[in-house]
């Protein structure tokens, strides 16, 4: 296997969304200008139903039963049984040499699957988790039918949440109301989340890029959407979501934190049964460090925190610096916690919040 860990990267989306016309496209499409196409570069395609992807004109040949060898050097693979099982089984297989060895895999779910359920797995099964690491989630939205379905289901609001990549599916069919209707809602939802129509959407790795998590926290926290700049350096930031009791919170601290406090208070916002946290993610300045951590949490996970090289201290203070050259961050030395959360009484997390670490402030919306 590859070096380190091998990445997975979530395709979700409510039923009928296009995320398998979205596969398709991509494993069917040149390959990026500067990726490598030989076997150390491989990808795996789970799919519920093998039929489902479009092996006409790519397949190959057969490499071990439900396991099909494309053209582009993916492979495809239906998931039988639990994802465990079948993630354990191809790791296995490659080892032993049985199919050819891969280092990454993408997941399509299921139309009404919550894509939390899988980064859970991948970091709690033990096997899985020495073995795999959760790598982002693209979520796509049909856009004549997608804003109807943020209203109606629930889970079409997580998979929305969720997701680093947004991509809109169907433009041809709706409106210009309708896509700016939609766009502007996974906006709300998701407001440091890449946006993509459908036609416009790069080759694979590239979004793959977009998607990996390690980057997309540090890097687009602070770039409340695409268009509008960073809201912190001198905008306002985004209204809460419109989407049943999904809404937003985003708080700010202008002093260094105390690393134990902050866990403190993260972990007792993850086990109160009272808040539903859907999505947590920030950029945090700890005291005594000499760079700001990027912090990310979904539903009641929370994951490491990683120092944000694109921010550090200097002899006039601390600096925030875009790594991409692009981009002005906020303030260096202000902490900043984006919220994402179902309730009917939105001040509940507020003053919960400030209970737990004080010296915070809410973002006027």
């Amino acid at each position: 296997m590859t070096a380190g860990k091998i990445p997975v990267t979530i395709v979700s989306g409510f039923l009928g969304s296009g995320k398998t016309t979205l596969l398709n496209r991509l494993l069917n499409s040149p390959p990026d200008e500067n990726s490598s196409t030989d076997s150390a570069a491989r990808i795996v395609v789970l799919v519920n139903e093998l039929g489902a992807i479009g092996l006409e004109h790519t397949m190959v040949r057969h490499v071990k039963d439900s396991v099909v060898l494309l053209e582009s050097g993916c492979l495809c693979c239906t998931v039988r049984g639990q994802l465990v099982d079948t993630l354990r089984e191809l790791f296995l297989a490659a080892l032993h040499r049985k199919i050819p060895v891969f280092s990454r895999i993408i997941i399509e779910t299921t139309g009404i699957a919550d894509p939390a359920a899988i980064s859970y797995t991948l970091k709690y099964e033990r096997f899985l988790s020495d073995r795999y690491r959760y790598d982002g989630c693209i979520s796509v939205s049909d856009a004549v039918f997608g804003l109807r379905q943020l209203e109606n289901e629930p889970v079409a609001v997580k998979q929305a949440v969720l997701a680093d990549v947004l991509v809109v599916s169907k433009t041809d069919l709706a409106s210009p109301r309708q896509l700016a209707e939609l766009q502007q809602s996974l906006r709300d939802l998701n407001p440091d989340a890449r946006q993509f129509l459908a036609q416009d959407v790069p080759g694979l790795q590239q979004l793959l890029r977009e998607s990996s998590l390690r980057t997309n926290v540090a890097r687009t926290v602070f770039r409340m959407g695409s268009s509008s700049g960073s809201w912190l350096v001198g905008g306002m930031p985004p209204p809460a979501p419109a989407h049943g009791d999904v809404r937003a919170l985003t708080m700010s601290w202008h002093s260094p934190i105390e690393r134990p406090a902050f866990l403190k208070a993260m972990s007792a916002l993850f086990e109160d049964d009272h808040i539903d946290l859907l999505r947590m993610k920030g950029v945090i300045w700890f005291r005594g460090d000499d760079k700001a951590s990027a912090f990310h949490g979904v539903h009641r996970q929370l994951y490491p925190l990683v120092a944000f090289e694109g921010m550090a201290a200097s002899s006039d203070g601390p600096q925030a610096v875009a790594q991409d050259g692009h981009e002005e961050l906020p303030e260096g030395g202000t902490s900043v916690l984006v919220l994402i959360f179902r309730s009917a009484n939105p001040m509940e997390l507020e003053c919960r919040l400030t209970q737990l670490l004080p010296g915070g402030n809410r973002e006027s919306m």
